[in-house]
């Protein structure tokens, strides 16, 4: 089995929305995203074909224009690795590592008219559950949060947006979250999430009666899973290229 190295330099954290620094939405109740996410470039590299030429493979489904388009590519630029794989089986594999957070997917891809469509193999997005709303001690909101293990509680944050009509985001801490707030000035809504990877609850409307100490728990599911849904790639000139996160990747044919 050959190895596909993905090169960078070194990582660039990215910075938060202008428009949301939690996760780049307004809390009004737009659903973020939770198909974004990482785990696994952690080495930097991904098993490829070691011979890919000599590897017994499925015939193409897709005709003359994706064999010609098989390979492996390197999509690698200044703070940025990412490789693609796309196999003659009509399979493909992916991997992106930029910032903190790293991406992977794997699936299917056909080729038409100048176009790859990447489509990933079923992806189970991570969430938020809320476990509970209680009353909790008067002016302070409370949220304890289950994490999976090795996800410091650290990483979360909470978008807070109070009667003022003004909104501010806290970080947790191990023990979880608790903010201070005045009787005049209550919380009227919430969003919990893991900005580095652009995951977010719902907006929850806080009512006084049901109280302002919460309980969460995150289930990661498929976290780092690109959910690719028919995404297109314009092939111009062999190069494949790629619009995601706000980047424009190029991916170039290393071998084929």
């Amino acid at each position: 089995m050959p190895s596909l190295e993905l090169k960078r330099n070194r990582r660039l954290r990215k910075a938060p929305s202008a428009t949301n620094p939690l996760v780049g939405r307004d809390i009004s109740g737009d659903r973020v995203s939770t198909r974004r996410g990482v785990f696994a470039l952690a080495g930097m590299v991904f098993a490829a074909l070691a011979s890919f030429a000599s590897c017994p493979v499925a015939a193409s489904a897709a005709g003359g224009e994706a064999a010609a388009l098989a390979g492996v590519y390197d999509g690698h630029q200044m703070e940025v690795a990412a490789a693609l794989e796309l196999k003659a089986n009509g399979r493909f594999r992916y991997a992106l590592s930029y910032g903190a957070p790293d991406e992977e997917a794997q699936g299917k891809w056909t080729a038409a008219a100048g176009i790859v469509s990447l489509t990933s193999d079923r992806v189970v997005a991570p969430r938020f559950v809320l476990i509970s709303q209680t009353k909790g001690p008067d002016g302070a909101l409370k949220i304890d949060l289950d994490a999976p293990k090795g996800l410091s509680p650290q990483n979360f944050s909470a978008l807070i947006a109070t009667k003022d009509g003004k909104a501010r985001v806290e970080q947790f801490s191990d023990d979880g979250l608790s903010w201070s707030f005045a009787n005049d000035n209550p919380p009227v809504a919430i969003r919990v999430g893991l900005p580095v990877f652009e995951v977010a609850s719902d907006p929850l409307k806080l009512d006084p009666s049901a109280g302002f100490s919460l309980h969460y728990r995150f289930e990661p599911n498929d976290l780092g899973k690109a959910d690719f849904e028919a995404t297109a790639l314009k092939v111009v000139d062999g190069e494949l290229l790629l619009e995601r996160h706000g980047l424009k990747l190029r991916f170039k044919r290393v071998r084929p």
